[in-house]
């Protein structure tokens, strides 16, 4: 595990990092918080690039920024955005506000259907 940079910051899965920001957690193994605040990324492969409040919480999950941002299907992914939720396994949002991709292979882009 390691921690380059920033303050408050918890690396404790196997192969961990932190690269910045403040109170940012990476516990799962091969997990990385790259900036940011109070981001948690707490799976296995589970990435979080920046912004808040962020929580990283499915197998090899990522969030590339936003806040208050939560994807916690296996291989999920949200790029930014508000409030949003992909729950699905595979699933994607592009951005927004409260925004849910829940069913497996879902994608939610700007026409703001989830699914």
């Amino acid at each position: 595990s390691s921690i380059s940079g920033g303050r408050e910051g918890t690396a404790s899965g196997d192969y961990s990092s932190i690269s910045g920001g403040i109170g940012n957690t990476a516990s799962g193994k091969d997990s990385s918080v790259s900036g940011g605040s109070f981001n948690e990324a707490m799976i296995n492969y589970a990435s979080i690039s920046g912004g808040n409040h962020n929580d990283a919480t499915g197998f090899a999950s990522y969030i590339g920024g936003g806040s208050e941002n939560t994807a916690s299907g296996a291989y999920s992914s949200i790029s930014g955005g508000h409030q949003n939720i992909a729950s699905g396994f595979f699933s994607w949002i592009g951005g927004g506000e409260a925004k849910t991709a829940s069913t497996d292979s879902c994608t939610v882009g700007d026409d703001g259907v989830d699914c």
